[in-house]
């Protein structure tokens, strides 16, 4: 996809609050590859990412102190999808010029009904978007690999390349749950409330979103990175399924199933709709609290998932250049 970069007068540095598997989590995955890469491919990456159209205001505008520019652009890359999103409301506004690139899907929902609705929800008339995550990372790949195509539009591919590995592996961005009240589904698990282990009220989705951690600073990246990479269950022999699914809907197909059997499964976790504690059908102290076990194991599933997303970003990149 060509978006035409405005020509600007004055440049100006800009914050944005990530969203996603949250920053940790998307510059983690980024990490992992980044540390995969020889100094060839890092060179590559670096002198692509400097063709960005937002190379100075957002993927090097707030590096910190002491780390080096190139990497800290290229773990800001894994970010970048989520930061050009319009601001919320309350929030200042972005510039156009930055939110004018929020054209990406970040998920692609298949569908699934609970075990207790089997046989009452029928999935015949639940259709997928033609234009999803999987189609947009598949694209997003091609552009990058193509000689032929402009340095503007290979440096976003590869922005959007860097973040959709994190987002499709993220179990909840790839499973929408269908009711016989939601027929078209209920989305990506936003609309329904968890309270954490510590209390807090969060959207499930957010809830998965959150579990890398919540110190989203570089030493944090590193820590979590090491944490991963030295863990004896996370090598790629360890893992089946790096050497099995090959292909970019197959291990979303791992996600898929991930959020089914785990992230919604009504044995594990209970929640309820945001919509009935607005109305005030259910009161915010009856939301329920996930349980240790639920915590723990979901924990263990976004740690496989990160390795694995490092894992098949760094082959990516590897057969880029």
């Amino acid at each position: 996809m060509r978006i035409p970069l405005l020509i600007l007068s004055v440049l100006v540095p800009f914050n944005f609050a990530a969203q996603a598997w949250n920053s940790l989590g998307h510059r983690t995955v980024a990490e992992l590859a980044w540390r995969k890469m020889d100094a060839g491919e890092r060179r590559a990456a670096t002198r692509l990412l400097r063709q960005h159209p937002h190379y100075q205001q957002i993927l090097v505008a707030h590096t910190p102190e002491g780390v080096d520019t190139n990497h800290w652009a290229f773990l800001t890359a894994a970010v970048w999808l989520d930061l050009i999103r319009p601001a919320k409301a309350g929030q200042p506004p972005k510039p156009e010029f930055i939110t004018r690139y929020d054209r990406y899907q970040h998920g692609i929902g298949y569908p699934f009904v609970q075990p207790a609705d089997q046989g009452r929800v029928s999935l015949r008339n639940f259709t997928l978007p033609r234009t999803n995550a999987e189609t947009m990372l598949s694209n997003a790949l091609v552009t990058l690999r193509d000689r032929k195509a402009s340095p503007h539009d290979q440096a976003v591919s590869l922005c959007v390349v860097l973040h959709l590995f994190g987002d499709l592996h993220q179990p909840l961005h790839a499973a929408t749950l269908v009711t016989k009240g939601k027929p078209k589904g209920h989305g990506l698990g936003s609309g329904f409330l968890v309270r954490t282990r510590r209390g807090e009220v969060i959207t499930l989705h957010s809830y998965w979103d959150s579990l890398p951690g919540g110190d989203l600073s570089y030493p944090s990246i590193l820590a979590l990175a090491d944490k991963l990479a030295a863990a004896p269950e996370l090598q790629p022999d360890r893992l089946p399924e790096y050497a099995q699914n090959r292909t970019i809907p197959a291990w979303v197909q791992e996600s898929f199933r991930t959020a089914v059997d785990l992230g919604y499964a009504p044995d594990r976790v209970k929640w309820v709709q945001a919509s009935a504690v607005k109305s005030g059908k259910v009161a915010e102290a009856d939301i329920p609290a996930v349980s240790a076990e639920y915590a723990r194991d979901a924990h263990l599933a976004m740690q496989r998932r990160l390795a694995l997303a490092g894992l098949r970003l760094a082959e990516a990149l590897k057969q880029t250049w």
